[in-house]
């Protein structure tokens, strides 16, 4: 087996195609020790070699190479970095060293993309056009300081194109599917005129049903669309920025029931839209202390549809016993207004000091329109109850704060990183009215204003030390820092049959994390490592109501099911993280991956069946052809993770390990090698599996084939 595998992966290496080398390289190859840039890691740019953060880049050609259909499986084999579904095929998240996507920072050039709408571990999604891409810059760990709350997991930078070396460059790019026998088109084109520097792109993508190796599996098809520019204007020494992106995708929920419990149940997003505009503004004052300025300003709202039908049937043993038919409908309309202000000077001190010093304001205001209805019929006829309910409400938060971080050369090969940020959070329900009908009676509450209020100083520090060849060593302590959102504070969430009620009481999320790290490119070797440990508190979870004023006084029974947020849970997380690759062979053999161990502790649990596989990663061979006609890269790899168990829920799941064998070739091809052809062959064993975060079953053995011209 393993003979013929490796022959095919040599015959397709001599055909003219082009596939993405999906793997992220997790260390700087000897020339990108010198040339890769990031500016994650520092709020200003920086060489990803001497970065005190542990982070990754997903750069150019590998987004170039990609035939995903979501953004975030671009994402998945950087160690630490798990997917996850919420049961929606369209709208894949992230979790960063076992915290939940809502717990990681979301940005946009450098601009965050809130969601007062999440609940318990869920976000947004990675709502952005992918043909907008420069790069993706992946740090790990809390980074609360520099980029604010939600940050307890990492921070995703997405950072866009930006002009370009040449007038006119760009992409058309094509890609078909078999896992959902669907399409993608995207095409972008970006340049430098003079002072003028420009970007523009488009997208569309349009996936049908997960083919799985039990069938297709209904409710997985989703579409989604997005568009974008950037117009840049360079003046001497000042840049001016203008970007405008709109991203939308409309998608719903798959469920499984085995047993017949509902008889219908559909959850569906028919329209989640992201709109931003945004402006920057640096210039290069180059002064004996002051050296730069940025300022950048933005203005986005996420609109979103939810509609959610449930119903069962259910078995009344008093005073007779009968069947009831319990009937639930809800349509929600959300909009969220998001305006931001950020101000940054860069300084260069005596003594070998540099100073980032900053200010943010941040506003999110969220209004929510809700209909509901609930019928309640039994087969005598005994029990005939309808309900129709409306509600309306309107929510802020407003977050200001003040950060700095100073890196000092103190002696030779040492560098201390010190920074700080205080935080100063408002957060109020500025109106709740509802509307509740039941046999024709009326009956119309108003909630009062409510309001919660939170100030936090949150620190970090690094120690970074190069005195060896080739070596890089990091220690870091870093805190991280969640605030509830207006969900979480002041809503009333229905969805799946259950009622969540929002709590003003909440505490914010907060965690400690201390990581030592290493880096090492030399002897053809190129080795990026970290152990690390965090301890988190106050994790804001979801409990059943019983009582409860907060809950209106409902309780959770066969009948209902009611809950409440609370701060309830601890975490402590364990890890190692390793990227590997040798290039001294004709065949470069790689291994990234994460082992992990995380401990709950609830009111009243304690367990370390958190849902968390022990490992998971990806090892495989890359081997590059150079021909006259083409250049052709092969990948054979296994990607795979242990078993998991959750113990945390109402009750335990069990996730079994798995692993996939898989192949990519690429190749380019044309006088410039303006011509690319992607082949992913996934899951050539067709293995029946579903990883520990997503709620659907992995597609079986398919082929994406990618096809792309580069001008």
């Amino acid at each position: 087996m393993q003979h013929s595998i490796t022959r095919g992966s040599w015959v397709l290496s001599a055909l003219p195609l082009f596939i993405s080398g999906a793997v992220c390289a997790a260390t700087a190859s000897a020339s990108q020790k010198d040339e890769t840039l990031v500016v994650t890691a520092s709020r200003s740019e920086s060489s990803l070699w001497e970065s005190a953060a542990t982070m990754q880049v997903i750069d150019q050609q590998t987004l170039k190479n990609s035939t995903n259909t979501s953004i975030a499986d671009d994402l998945q084999d950087i160690p630490g970095v798990e997917v996850t579904d919420n049961a929606l095929a369209g709208r894949k998240q992230i979790r960063i060293r076992g915290e939940a996507s809502s717990r990681v920072l979301i940005l946009i050039d450098g601009q965050e993309v809130t969601y007062q709408r999440a609940g318990q571990n869920y976000g947004g999604g990675l709502l952005i056009d992918e043909s907008s891409l420069e790069r993706i810059e992946v740090v790990k760990g809390p980074y609360s300081v520099l980029y604010g709350s939600q940050a307890i997991g990492g921070v995703v930078n997405f950072i866009t194109k930006k002009g370009g070396d040449k007038p006119l460059a760009g992409t058309v790019k094509a890609v078909y599917n078999s896992a959902n026998a669907g399409w993608e088109e995207s095409a972008a084109a970006w340049g430098s005129i003079g002072q003028l520097d420009y970007r523009i792109n488009s997208s569309y993508s349009d996936q049908g049903d997960r083919d799985t190796p039990d069938g297709r599996l209904p409710n997985t098809h989703f579409r989604n669309n997005g568009q974008g520019v950037w117009l840049g204007y360079n003046l001497d020494n000042q840049h001016f920025g203008l970007s405008l992106d709109r991203y939308k995708l409309s998608t719903q929920t798959y469920f499984e029931d085995p047993d017949g419990e509902y008889d219908a149940f559909s959850v569906k997003i028919p329209k989640l839209e992201r709109e931003k505009i945004g402006l920057f503004y640096d210039v290069d004052v180059d002064g004996d202390y002051l050296k730069k300025i940025h300022i950048d300003a933005y203005e986005q709202t996420i609109d979103r549809k939810f509609e959610n039908e449930v119903a069962t049937t259910q078995i009344i043993p008093s005073p007779m016993i009968q069947a009831l038919t319990v009937h639930n409908q809800t349509q929600t309309h959300d909009k969220q207004y998001t305006q931001g202000v950020t101000l940054q000077s860069n300084f260069t001190l005596p003594a070998n000091n540099d100073l980032v010093l900053g200010a943010q304001y941040q506003r999110d205001r969220v209004s929510q329109t809700s209909n509901g209805f609930t019928s309640q019929k039994s087969l005598t006829g005994l029990v005939n109850v309808e309900t129709r309910t409306r509600a309306y409400n309107e929510s802020e938060q407003s977050n200001t704060s003040l950060f700095a971080q100073n890196d000092w050369r103190f002696a030779d090969n040492w560098t201390w990183t010190l920074g700080a940020r205080q935080y100063w959070l408002s957060s109020k329900l500025t109106r709740g009215d509802a509307q509740s009908t039941t046999k024709g009676i009326t009956t119309d509450t108003s909630l009062a204003e409510q309001s919660a209020h939170d100030n936090e100083l949150v620190t970090a520090t690094s120690l970074r030390y190069a005195g060896f060849d080739n070596v890089e060593l990091r220690a870091a302590f870093a805190q991280g820092y969640v605030f509830p959102t207006l969900s979480q504070l002041f809503m009333q969430t229905a969805a799946g049959g259950g009622t969540t009620y929002g709590n003003p009481k909440l505490k914010a999320e907060h965690s400690n994390n201390y990581e030592l790290g290493a880096r090492y490119n030399g002897n053809l070797w190129m080795v990026d490592g970290a152990v690390y440990y965090s301890e988190a508190k106050d994790y804001i979870a979801s409990l059943a109501c019983s009582g409860q004023a907060v809950c209106n006084g409902n309780s959770t029974s066969s009948r209902g099911g009611y809950y409440y947020y609370d701060n309830i849970d601890r975490a402590k997380t364990w890890g190692v993280e390793l990227s590997a690759e040798y290039n001294g062979w004709a065949v470069s053999p790689y291994i990234s991956g994460n082992l992990l161990r995380r401990q709950y502790e609830g009111q009243t649990l304690k367990t370390t069946n958190t849902g968390e596989p022990s490992v998971n990663g990806r090892v495989g061979l890359k081997h590059t052809l150079m021909l006259n006609v083409a250049n052709v890269t092969s990948d054979v790899y296994i990607r795979a993770a242990s078993s998991a168990k959750d113990d945390t829920g109402t009750k335990e799941v069990r996730s079994p390990g798995w692993a996939t064998l898989n192949l990519a070739v690429n190749t380019e091809f044309g006088a410039n090698d303006q011509y690319q052809v992607n082949l992913a062959l996934n899951n050539l064993t067709d293995k029946r599996y579903r990883t520990a975060h997503e709620s659907i079953p992995a597609a079986g053995f398919n082929a994406a084939v990618g096809f792309a011209w580069n001008f």
